[in-house]
């Protein structure tokens, strides 16, 4: 196995965790509160510009996003060989392995959609139905009303635990020997 992919997803991931997970915890903030608590638009509008890096203004906000996009898409992809290539070992690993097949296609279509969306409202002035089209892919509506909130959880939450299991096996997280 070419151990090229396996540095680069190594090395990649632990910069993109913190700037991923905000993203993340936003984006369920976002859909779960809208859906489940009542959250007001302009809470809502407050917590989607965090999401989409609205303080680095409008160019910066584009860039943002995508560079977190492409950088998921980058560990998609990665993930997605050493899944075909590797025969890992050890629980950790095993586990990480399984969650990222399941989501490799969601994580995919969520940054893929994302990036559209974000250069395609800023930068390309696309049409509002096109827009549309890219967030209801992005937010899992194709689901329906009462499904989205649900995706948007398990998506986010199955991001996370990639997360931390491959930070676990970076060994952040051991313990130091006396």
């Amino acid at each position: 196995m070419n151990p090229a992919p396996r540095k680069f997803h190594r090395r990649i991931a632990p910069w993109l965790a913190l700037p991923l997970a905000v993203t993340l915890a936003t984006g369920i903030a976002y859909r779960t509160g809208r859906a489940w608590f009542g959250m007001g638009k302009e809470t809502g509008g407050t917590i989607l510009d965090i999401h989409a890096g609205a303080w680095l203004g409008d160019t910066g906000s584009v860039i943002y996003v995508i560079l977190m996009g492409a950088g998921l898409l980058a560990l998609v992809a990665t993930g997605f060989y050493l899944v075909l290539k590797s025969r890992a070992k050890g629980q950790p690993r095993v586990f990480h392995r399984i969650l990222g097949a399941i989501l490799l296609l969601p994580l995919a279509a969520s940054a893929v959609t994302g990036i559209a969306f974000k250069v395609g409202e800023e930068w390309l002035d696309l049409p509002k139905s096109t827009l549309d089209l890219l967030l209801n892919i992005h937010q899992g509506g194709w689901l329906g009303t009462a499904a989205r909130p649900f995706y948007v959880l398990a998506v986010g939450i199955g991001l996370l635990v990639l997360a931390l299991t491959g930070l676990q096996m970076t060994g952040l997280f051991r313990k130091k020997k006396p």
